[in-house]
């Protein structure tokens, strides 16, 4: 089966299946605490980045408050996040880049964001999606792997290859939703070690050597 006919099942499937979790209801989020937010969610789990955020947003509203915040203040708020030094570091270098160079301003554009200390294309792509409600798919190891797996990238794809491949097979306003499902499913069943293969319901559609043995 071709890429594009295999992308429509594998979406119908992944609808039907994990509903509408795409998020376009929800109101744009606000750019700072987005990126910052990402910052902080890099090596940890999802429910410690979000208590450091908490802790962090509950005491400062953008960089400026960052700059005039003791140091050991921010890594004691985002303790919680693990590998707080060094998160401590590129928060104050964005937040530094941000008041001197865009006048305390995220930029809303994929090269200007990837300019910023330390920020990569998966943080850029989900400041330019949440934020500035801009269609991009944010490449994780989960969506990478599921897109491998599934045929729709190849073997030895990088994130970049399975971002313009994945955005090739659906229209932007399904950016979104592939984004989140591949996610999920990488986390449910498209696990990295000990996949889920046999109680997956893509089984069919799968490409990877471990869900033909089902």
């Amino acid at each position: 089966m071709e890429p594009p006919m295999r992308m429509m099942a594998i979406t119908r499937l992944m609808r039907e299946h994990y509903g509408d979790i795409d998020g376009r209801p929800r109101e744009p989020r606000d750019p700072y605490r987005t990126l910052i937010s990402c910052v902080l969610s890099h090596r940890t789990r999802d429910e410690n980045s979000s208590r450091a955020a908490r802790n962090l947003f509950e005491e400062i509203e953008g960089p400026l408050g960052i700059l005039a915040m003791n140091p050991d203040t921010l890594k004691v708020l985002i303790r919680c996040s693990g590998f707080y030094n060094q998160k401590a570091r590129s928060i104050i270098a964005i937040s530094r880049a941000l008041v001197d160079d865009f006048g305390g301003i995220v930029p809303d554009d994929r090269a200007t964001l990837m300019g910023l200390p330390g920020v990569g294309p998966k943080t850029a792509d989900i400041v330019l999606s949440y934020a500035f409600q801009k269609p991009a798919i944010a490449v994780d190891v989960h969506v990478s792997r599921v897109a491998r797996r599934l045929g729709l990238a190849p073997d030895d794809a990088g994130p970049e290859q399975v971002k313009e491949a994945l955005e090739s097979l659906v229209p932007p306003d399904s950016y979104r939703f592939v984004d989140n499902a591949f996610v999920r499913h990488g986390k449910e069943f498209c696990r990295n070690r000990n996949p889920r293969c046999s109680g997956c319901f893509l089984t069919e559609l799968c490409t990877y050597p471990g869900s033909q043995s089902q």
